[in-house]
């Protein structure tokens, strides 16, 4: 099938004005005008999509999909109040009501063009509803407040991906990862053993990191909104060392490689600590803002070099899962970055962070067929055009893995009438909880 737009945008190389795509099965074959394509493949069939921008699937780079129940529930305050709320949440939520909540997360995320996630995992529920909507990605199994020689026991009974051997063949639009939650809840030898672990099994790495200002107080003074948590949590952690957590996580051994989620409150040598040693920042702007603790730096990790990626986190702090109205965030705070670099965040760069830049977030031969359409016409500058003028409600269709999993902007019904009570029910617990 040749997918033909009205400018193609492969991300790898420069747009196309009237291009089209060329797929076989679940990978993508050749990218290139339209004219050029049907003279060479005369008999492939073609589907026309005059006024519309192609690219590649969007990368939402930072997702809890199980938290997407709680849209609307939480309140908008600073991340020391908001953060007790959301474990007394979390509490009212039973394990089928997280796997139901994850349903309806990958489907708006499909809804939104996005089709590869990086998603922190509470057990195996979101990687199991993201594999039945199409989206790909890698799921963070989240780890914190239990001893280091406990973590494995504690990832399989979570239902963590068994080691696979030379002859299973790997999934090729999913991972596994992991995911000590963050500095201070986490102890300094979960933080270590978390990292050896996914080292040893070659997996991705991820933490929320320097995402609010009670962090900073956290280790700078040892006092605040956190400090209970800490202490509660983070096993072996001395808050108030005067070092920043990027710092901490740098002096423990634990940054080479990882995926740095929020980076807001950021000071001293972080910036260049980030940039050298990290597989990539996630940004999360609306999030941060939701919960009163941004803007990060967003101009200087650019100047640093720092790989930048940007996701939606969860519902639990931000009003929906729409990717690119992240990415107008994003140009918000930093006017001087390209809409060609912004779109570069939210695919081929997401894609790398995520350890998944040679599979995902180009339209190039050989990649997974997966393909967003957007109803947008620009004359001049394709990029320009796509963060101005779209978003979800200007969402055409949206192809993974060879299938079309969006059409008129909407994705088949994947919550049927029994899930919805199950996630009306969920809700009601919710609210009473934080009554």
């Amino acid at each position: 099938m040749l997918v033909h737009a009205g400018w193609v945008l492969p991300i790898a190389s420069d747009p196309l004005r009237d291009g089209a795509v060329l797929v076989h099965g679940d990978r993508i074959v050749d990218v290139g005008p339209l004219d050029e394509l049907v003279r060479a493949h005369p008999a492939e069939p073609v589907e026309r999509n005059d006024g519309c921008v192609l690219l590649p699937g969007l990368v939402n780079a930072h997702t809890h999909l199980a938290l997407t129940v709680l849209g609307g529930l939480l309140p908008s305050v600073s991340f020391g109040e908001w953060l007790p709320l959301l474990v007394r949440a979390m509490r009212a939520l039973t394990p089928e009501a997280l796997k139901a909540s994850a349903a309806l997360g990958a489907r708006q995320c499909l809804e939104a063009g996005v089709t590869v996630v990086g998603d922190i995992a509470y057990g195996s529920a979101s990687v199991h509803a993201a594999r039945q909507a199409g989206l790909g990605g890698a799921f963070f199994w989240e780890v914190l407040g239990i001893q280091p020689d406990t973590l494995e026991r504690a990832l399989a009974d979570e239902g963590y991906p068994a080691s696979t051997d030379d002859r299973t063949p790997p999934d090729p639009r999913t991972r596994a990862g992991i995911s000590p939650h963050s500095p201070y809840t986490s102890g300094p030898g979960l933080l270590r053993a978390a990292h050896a672990f996914a080292s040893a099994e070659r997996v991705p790495y991820a933490i929320h990191v320097a995402e609010s200002h009670a962090e900073a107080e956290l280790f700078e003074h040892g006092s605040g909104a956190l400090a209970g948590t800490a202490g509660r949590f983070a096993m072996g952690l001395a808050p108030g060392s005067g070092v920043t957590p990027v710092r901490y996580l740098n002096d423990l051994g634990v940054l080479d490689g990882t995926l740095a989620v929020h980076c807001v409150q950021l000071r001293g040598d972080d910036i260049d600590l980030l940039a050298a040693k990290t597989a990539g920042v996630v940004l999360c702007p609306r999030s941060n803002a939701y919960l009163s603790e941004g803007p990060a730096p967003v101009g200087a990790l650019e100047a640093a070099g720092t790989r930048l990626a940007l996701g939606t986190d969860s519902l639990a702090s931000n009003l929906d899962l729409d990717l690119l109205d992240e990415a107008r965030a994003v140009r918000q705070l930093e006017p001087a970055m390209t809409a060609e670099r912004v779109v570069r965040m939210v695919t081929a760069d997401g894609a790398a962070a995520l350890g998944m830049g040679e599979t995902f977030g180009s339209l190039t031969a050989g990649y997974q067929a997966d393909l967003a359409l957007f109803r947008c016409a620009p004359d001049a500058d394709p990029y320009e055009g796509l963060i101005g003028c779209v978003g979800r409600p200007s969402l055409q269709s949206v192809m993974a893995g060879g299938e079309w999993r969006v059409r008129e902007g909407r994705a088949p019904e994947m919550v049927d009438a029994a899930t919805t009570e199950l996630l009306d029910r969920a809700r009601n617990a919710v609210q009473a909880a934080l009554a």
